[in-house]
């Protein structure tokens, strides 16, 4: 699961005895180099390369300053995803059925933790210290320790076919299965609920569509899961209480092939389609931003049409952040855009490397 992010101000006024006052505002204490960002605006983008391997941080007042945290150099590792928890990550690696421990304040990993087979996808932190990861290969959930002896993740649990997603919410973690046989689904998509002490099923709800792919919580503390589906027909998300188990709606459509979902801390739902680019969602009116008929969306010179986005999110300011995986065969270089709050007038680029996917923005 892309993770989510918080807004910290401190405001001190003082006033003095004479009639006139003077209002100072003073920031909070920054995180040490790199991570502190720039001043007046602390906050950074992080994104995860599937083209290079690697972590890619860049800060959101000085976006040509980047650093990049190598994953590994193995042809298995293909991360596509991250989760976050204070200054570290969880970056599952694909087909090396692993998930790297990565400590951003030194820009390294610290650690790998590694399943005996299959392939880890999505992840999720339940608190400081431990990680749950999906493998979607092997239709089970692990969990894992940052500060285990070992490195071996040994507790699982199964859950339905092909795990992609991962979230946390009402106490519980929650697996979002493709139910798939062969790529291909087998009904629709089915959400698990596991204690994260014990590691035994609570319940399962089922999606509304098929191959969900991503989900996200929102701060009204309900789960949006994307049903991607075919990738030919409209996707829809399904909105689930975890507490209850129950689905109490379902959206469509969606753009084609919509996967990628993050939710600003105002409930607006940034929903990515490699085919439509950037759907917007309010989540608290349940109505549309922008639909799918009018997508956020870096156009093409040439066709004047929309490219794709892998994913997207908003800073605090609400200013928008999209991935834009790049194409050799139209020779459309990779990019994170920059989009206006509210008019999503397209106003900036940020090179961040070779196949951006999952991008979050925050403060450390």
């Amino acid at each position: 699961m892309l993770a989510r992010w918080s807004r910290l101000a401190l405001i001190t006024t003082t006033i003095g005895v004479a009639a006139c006052g003077d209002d100072t505002i003073t920031e909070p204490t920054p995180a040490p180099g790199f991570l502190g960002g720039v001043a007046g605006n602390r906050e950074i983008g992080i994104v995860v390369n599937t083209g290079t391997k690697s972590l890619t941080l860049f800060q959101l007042g000085a976006p040509t300053v980047t650093q990049q945290i190598p994953l590994g150099s193995s042809a298995t590792v293909t991360p596509v995803g991250f989760s976050l928890r204070g200054r570290r990550a969880a970056v599952p690696l694909g087909n090396a059925a692993s998930v790297a421990l990565v400590d951003l304040s030194t820009s390294s990993v610290s650690r790998f933790f590694t399943f005996p087979s299959g392939n880890a996808t999505g992840s999720v932190w339940s608190n400081d210290t431990t990680v749950f990861a999906a493998n979607t290969a092997t239709n089970r959930v692990g969990r894992f320790y940052i500060n285990q002896t070992g490195t071996d993740i040994t507790s699982s649990v199964e859950v339905a076919p092909s795990p992609t997603a991962m979230a946390f919410a009402a106490g519980r973690v929650l697996a979002v299965s493709g139910n798939l046989a062969n790529f291909v689904p087998v009904g629709e998509g089915v959400v698990t609920a596991i204690n994260p002490v014990t590691m035994a099923v609570i319940a399962t709800v089922q999606t509304g569509g098929t191959n969900p792919t991503e989900a996200a919580v929102g701060p009204d503390g309900l789960l949006y899961v994307v049903n991607t589906g075919n990738y030919v027909a409209p996707a829809s998300m399904a909105i689930i209480d975890p507490s209850s188990m129950q689905r109490v709606a379902l959206i469509s459509p969606l753009s084609v092939g919509a996967g990628h979902i993050a939710i600003d801390a105002e409930g607006l739902a940034y929903i990515s389609s490699f085919s439509d680019a950037t759907v917007v969602f309010n989540t608290r009116t349940r109505t549309w931003v922008r639909g799918p008929d009018n997508p956020v969306c870096a156009r093409r010179a040439a066709s004047n049409t929309c490219r794709g986005a892998a994913s997207a999110t908003a800073a605090s300011s609400g200013v928008m952040y999209q991935t834009f995986f790049g194409s050799a065969a139209q020779s459309l270089a990779p990019y994170v855009f920059v989009y206006d709050r509210s008019t999503f007038v397209l106003r900036d680029s940020i090179a961040v490397g070779a196949g951006p996917m999952s991008i979050t923005v925050r403060t450390f």
